[in-house]
Formats: C-alpha cells, sequence, structure tokens
C-alpha cells in the first residue's frame, strides 16, 4: 500500500527550504529541502545521515521568507538512497493550536494550487 494512502491528514508535494537545528547533540544546522509535507510531517532529502529519534528545531520557508513556520520536531525514520542521499522523516511535536491551523490553511491552499495544474 502506498504510504500516501496510509496518512491521517493531507499531504502535499511543494518544494519549500527547510532548516533544521538539533536541539541536542553534535549535529549542526542542516539546510534542505522537503517535497512532502502535511500538518504531522515532512519528509526531506539530506546528503547525510541523521539518527532516528534526535530532537529539532525547525525552520520552513513556503513562499514568503520574511514569516518563515518555526516548530519543534523528531526524526522518526532515515533510510539511504544512495551513496550520498538519505530520506528523512521528521514528525512535527508540540504544535500550537495556531501552528496546526496555519499548517491546515498553508497545506490546503498548496494542495489547490496542486490541483489547479493538473486538469
Amino acid at each position: 500500500m502506498p504510504e500516501n494512502n496510509r496518512r491521517k491528514t493531507p499531504r502535499v508535494n511543494y518544494l519549500c527550504h527547510v532548516t533544521m537545528w538539533a536541539t541536542q547533540g553534535a549535529y549542526d544546522t542542516v539546510l534542505t529541502q522537503t517535497s512532502d509535507i502535511g500538518v504531522g510531517g515532512f519528509r526531506a532529502h539530506l546528503n547525510q545521515s541523521i539518527s532516528k529519534g534526535i530532537k529539532i528545531d525547525i525552520q520552513i520557508d513556503f513562499t514568503d521568507r520574511m514569516t518563515p513556520f518555526r516548530c519543534k520536531g523528531v526524526v522518526v525514520h532515515c533510510q539511504q538512497e544512495s551513496n550520498k542521499d538519505y530520506n528523512v522523516g521528521v514528525r512535527f511535536e508540540s504544535l500550537t493550536d495556531l501552528q496546526r491551523h496555519f499548517l491546515e490553511r498553508k497545506i490546503s491552499e498548496l494542495i489547490n494550487l496542486e490541483n489547479k495544474g493538473n486538469p
């Protein structure tokens, strides 16, 4: 069964810039992009491995870099796809009602834009 069919919330394939910082440990700031984002979390593509369970601070720049979305998350999986590429799943944690509402609205807008491009 495709992973998207098991999701409880809608996800959109939208390329946005993500900055992640480990809240503890020796990980540096990681700049990456995501193409699969939903209210529950996102998938990122990294050129390094990151340990499952690591708690991170997140900044997502959607279309307006002047008002980034910031929250906390945890790495739920890291799967090597090639010699230098890793598929990393991140789950958002402790979202406020305002953050959740913002994400729901933004993802709905992006899904509508995506659907306009598909006849």
